[in-house]
């Protein structure tokens, strides 16, 4: 009687603290990593947690925001949302690919005719599940994918670059060596730099140029250095929103309810500023006194036709025929 009094009592105590430790746990303060100023007109990761943290807040949750580079670099970041360490993170997309590269499908030029269709295709299709199902092995679940504007245009030191043909002599910083097969692929020269070293390597002329919307060189004040930007809308610039898988399904039903739907909030919110993200950044470019050119169509389809047959040099054939079918039905 008395052993099986003990262990009643064992199993009842273990009980009461597994219940307070998923109290405090659900209670504790929630982190987030941010990647950009906080300035949620221009970028809209910070949009998309300004959201995200007042709808939390809204609901008794609290939320700390750390600010660009905080808790350490991208690989630092990505290591400690799988770990379980840090709980949300503004991250670079090419990251989450190095989970799984599903999610560079949605890097191939081209593939989107706009802002709206890379909406449909990301809310209309199963590609995030597909994406996640890779990821979540790894610890890290993406929320969301972030615009950081409109479609990336080309801005240089030197010169618009209305087609291929104006890459020679150009050296464009690479975010990795998947965008730099592109750059190659038209005839630029490419090197791979990583972000905080992107004004000195412009400086100095290490590269004489990038791809990213309009606000980009605005937010980071490179517009000091940098004159000539090329409307050529190539492809969504898009960063990631990603949060620890054990912290994620580690949440109570009312936690899990109350983040989904602010994960909600926060991406159609960043859908919405999207739209009016176009002018307002290339109005910005020129009160800055740099000089904005919008790309023909006959233009961009110089550059579409030497990358589309090349897409097999950014992902696998398997996954570019999956991004190009998706497209194909959301037009």
């Amino acid at each position: 009687m008395k052993k099986n009094q003990i262990i009643f009592c064992i199993v009842f105590s273990l009980a009461i603290v597994l219940l307070i430790g998923g109290s405090v746990m659900a209670a504790g303060e929630i982190k987030l990593a941010l990647d950009c100023p906080p300035d949620a007109e221009k970028c809209g990761t910070y949009l998309w947690s300004k959201t995200f943290t007042e709808n939390m807040e809204s609901k008794g949750m609290k939320i700390k925001l750390y600010p660009k580079d905080a808790l350490g670099g991208e690989a630092e970041k990505l290591d400690q949302v799988s770990q379980g360490l840090l709980e949300i993170s503004n991250s670079d997309l090419a990251k989450a690919g190095s989970l799984d590269p599903t999610i560079f499908g949605f890097y191939l030029p081209f593939l989107f005719e706009d802002m709206d269709h890379f909406f449909r295709v990301l809310n209309n299709t199963d590609i995030l599940e597909k994406i996640n199902a890779g990821t979540t092995k790894r610890g890290v679940r993406v929320l969301g994918l972030i615009p950081v504007g409109d479609m990336a245009g080309i801005v240089t030191t030197k010169k618009f670059i209305k087609t291929p043909a104006d890459f020679a002599g150009i050296r464009m910083r690479a975010l990795d060596k998947k965008q730099a097969k592109w750059l190659e692929i038209w005839g630029a020269n490419a090197v791979v730099i990583p972000w905080p070293e992107i004004y000195n390597a412009l400086q100095t002329g290490v590269a004489d140029g990038y791809m990213n919307p309009a606000f980009v060189p605005i937010m980071f004040k490179h517009t000091e250095v940098l004159k000539y930007y090329s409307d050529v809308k190539v492809a969504p610039a898009l960063r990631v929103a990603i949060c620890s898988e054990d912290w994620y399904k580690g949440l109570n039903d009312k936690d899990l309810s109350d983040v989904d739907e602010s994960v909600a909030k926060a991406n159609a919110t960043v859908k919405a500023w999207v739209k009016k993200a176009e002018a307002q950044g290339l109005d910005a470019l020129k009160k800055a006194g740099m000089q904005v050119y919008v790309n023909t169509s006959e233009e961009k389809a110089k550059f579409a036709a030497l990358i589309r047959p090349n897409y097999t040099e950014i992902v696998s054939e398997e996954i570019a025929t999956m991004f190009i079918q998706a497209a194909e039905k959301q037009r």
